[in-house]
């Protein structure tokens, strides 16, 4: 059984000078143990006094040295300083002590007025040559302050579903330092579902949704008033210390302090039992805002500079439940790995949370994909935990049925497909096409357009699955086969919208009916007339209508153009989505246009990955990828080769010789290492 301690501060007294402690008296109480063992800690010299100043120092100091040349190298030594002050100084004998007693989850219990101690990171501290985190020492912040929180009465009554349920957001805002966190979710989205019902035994009865594009204040609201509620909120985002960046409704960077993050969340008090912040500076302490009034026996009252909450702290007070949080910045693979990590113990293991992150965290530190970029103090250094239920949280907590069949959410989706199993790259494309589509912004919608195989299909669903929260219905309309020639029909596809609008969308099923611009049966298209009343109707409604393939459309029927025409300059929340192999110059002049290009090798590796029949060819799959030219539907296609037979593959690879690929613009780098 895991051990736990409690570490406390009973004495302490500041230094008149610069107001830091100089002098403090450690408490350790193990549970179940009657002995308790006291340390104290005096600063007598310059350079004892100096090392506080220092671990003070810490976080501005990682701040200064990351971006520069060598940046990992000078994080690192400035994180192994503080840890040998820590272990030789700071914690003084109390460090060989928790090292004896690892595995072990220390509980910081610290008066008021010495708080700032408790977002100093401790667990650094070097015994043998290695930090306390791995020794298997962690420490537990705000256990006392989250504990006061009383939980609603309502919320304790409120039934819980028999499935644990998981929100995942991933915010990129426009104009954001770029990152594919389109691979990071579907890494992530990939091993959630083997832990869920249907994946490998033992499985977990566990629903994950989860929304990369346009997450704005008013989505995460909505999701977070799911009657249902979220046992685990899983949040990928940039962030500043007290600073979280969601994205507003044009798409561009919406900047949250704790306030403004709480507000928000506030409807998860109760409910939530794990927030999980893999954004930089997270669990960093915020600039001063305040004071604290102190005093010592024979001076007058003075004030001492106080440690303003960080967002881990402020979500884990006001919410009562436990977060993982950022101290430093966190690279993009990292963060993916350490919260794979996280889950698999948690969900799987059963381990209680502390044991599951300390766990986690070893095996992302001796994860040999990291190469010469592993740093293994600074990730030691770099989770938080926070919250009174963090030392004792094992999910699930309650009795699930392990068959049991998860309801889903009844939403607005209509004959929209299903959401893409995995999706990487188009990152600038995707972030500028989900701006066009916000209710708030400027535009009525986007023409997404590009060369056969480079994916718009895959686009479109992606981007309408990620803005449901934001429409009342979404229409999918599929594209029409291709014929060499448009011949009219009684099955044009602009009866077939029409015939879907009156199934789907009730607010329009009472409409004029007759013969409609020439073609149609009766009933099944408007009368000329009737044209700009149903424009208009539709206009008005919160209705997001995709058009996959809309130069099909066109080449099939005329009446296409002024529709699509009179829908994009219409005024109101209707938005459209089309899908195109050109850019339909000639129509709808006020959407904007966003053109694919072909992806990068590392992003066409990275889908060759998740393809079983590639993945088993061997050197073959290297020679596929020199002959796709970065287009992933021609990667699709040697797939299909290849679960066929070897021999199927290897003919395939005979039909496409080597492309040398088409010059484009130049892409922002995506790499998995970049900083979140």
């Amino acid at each position: 059984m895991l051990r736990s301690a409690e570490l406390s501060i009973g004495h302490w007294r500041r230094h008149p000078a610069d107001g830091l402690p100089d002098w403090w008296a450690w408490r350790l109480q193990v549970a179940g143990r009657g002995q308790v063992a006291f340390e104290e800690v005096l600063l007598e010299t310059p350079r004892q006094r100096s090392g506080l100043a220092g671990l003070y120092e810490l976080q501005r100091t990682v701040a200064r040295v990351h971006g520069s040349e060598g940046g990992a190298a000078a994080v690192e030594h400035a994180v192994r300083t503080s840890g040998e002050w820590i272990g030789d100084v700071g914690l003084g004998g109390v460090a060989p002590l928790l090292k004896e007693l690892a595995p072990l989850v220390v509980t910081l219990e610290l008066p008021p007025l010495m708080r700032d101690f408790e977002h100093l990171p401790w667990e650094l501290g070097l015994v043998g040559g290695r930090s306390l985190a791995e020794h298997g020492v962690l420490f537990v912040r705000d256990r006392r302050r989250a504990a006061s929180v009383t939980v609603p009465s309502s919320s304790r009554a409120r039934g819980l579903p028999s499935h644990l349920r998981m929100l995942a957001l991933f915010s990129l805002p426009r104009g954001s330092a770029a990152l594919d966190l389109g691979a990071h979710r579907a890494t992530l989205r990939g091993r959630l579902r083997d832990l869920a019902a249907g994946g490998a035994a033992p499985a977990l009865p566990l629903e994950v949704r989860t929304r990369q594009f346009g997450v704005t204040r008013r989505t995460l609201g909505a999701m977070l008033d799911e009657p249902e509620g979220w046992d685990v909120l899983h949040i990928v985002a940039h962030g500043l210390p007290g600073l979280l960046r969601l994205e507003k409704e044009d798409g561009t960077s919406d900047e949250l302090d704790a306030e403004d993050l709480l507000e928000l969340l506030e409807r998860a008090r109760g409910r939530t039992r794990l927030v999980f912040l893999a954004v930089c500076w997270s669990a960093g302490r915020t600039a001063n805002r305040a004071a604290v009034p102190t005093q010592r026996r024979g001076e007058a009252e003075r004030a001492v500079p106080a440690v303003p909450e960080s967002l881990a702290s402020a979500i884990a007070e006001r919410l009562g439940c436990a977060v993982v949080a950022m101290r430093f910045p966190v690279r993009n693979d990292f963060a993916l790995r350490l919260a794979e990590g996280l889950y698999t113990h948690l969900f799987r293991q059963g381990h209680p949370l502390p044991t599951a992150l300390h766990a986690a965290l070893s095996d992302t530190a001796l994860d040999a994909r990291f190469g010469a970029g592993a740093t293994p103090l600074s990730f030691a250094a770099t989770p938080v935990l926070h919250g009174a239920t963090a030392a004792g949280l094992r999910l699930p907590d309650r009795r699930l049925r392990p068959a049991a069949r998860i309801r889903r959410r009844a939403d607005a989706s209509g004959t929209l497909p299903g959401r893409p199993d995995s999706f990487v790259g188009h990152l600038r494309q995707m972030t500028a096409a989900s701006a066009a589509l916000a209710v708030g912004g400027g535009t009525r919608g986007v023409v997404l357009h590009g060369r056969a195989g480079l994916g718009a299909t895959t686009c479109a669903v992606q981007l309408a699955h990620d803005h449901r929260e934001a429409f009342d219905r979404i229409l999918w309309h599929p594209r029409p086969p291709w014929y060499g020639a448009p011949a009219p029909s009684r099955a044009e596809p602009v009866d077939s919208l029409l015939e879907q609008l009156a199934v789907e969308v009730p607010p329009l099923r009472e409409r004029r009916t007759g013969r409609g611009e020439g073609q149609g049966g009766p009933g099944a298209v408007p009368s000329a007339p009737s044209w700009a009343d149903l424009v208009s109707r539709m206009s008005g409604l919160r209705l997001l209508l995709v058009v996959d393939a809309a130069d099909r459309a066109l080449a099939h029927d005329a009446r296409w153009g002024p529709f699509i025409d009179r829908l994009a300059s219409a005024q109101g929340p209707l938005r459209l989505l089309l899908t195109s192999r050109t850019a339909l110059p000639k129509r709808a002049p006020g959407l904007p246009r966003v053109e694919l290009e072909s992806l990068s090798d590392d992003e066409m590796r990275q889908i060759l990955c998740s393809l079983p029949g590639l993945t088993a060819a061997g050197p073959s799959a290297s020679r596929v990828l020199s002959r796709t030219g970065g287009n992933p539907g021609r990667l699709m296609d040697a797939e299909r080769s290849a679960r066929t037979s070897p021999a199927e593959l290897e003919g395939w690879i005979r039909q496409h010789p080597p492309r040398i690929r088409r010059p484009f613009r130049k892409k922002e780098a995506t790499v998995p290492g970049a900083d979140i």
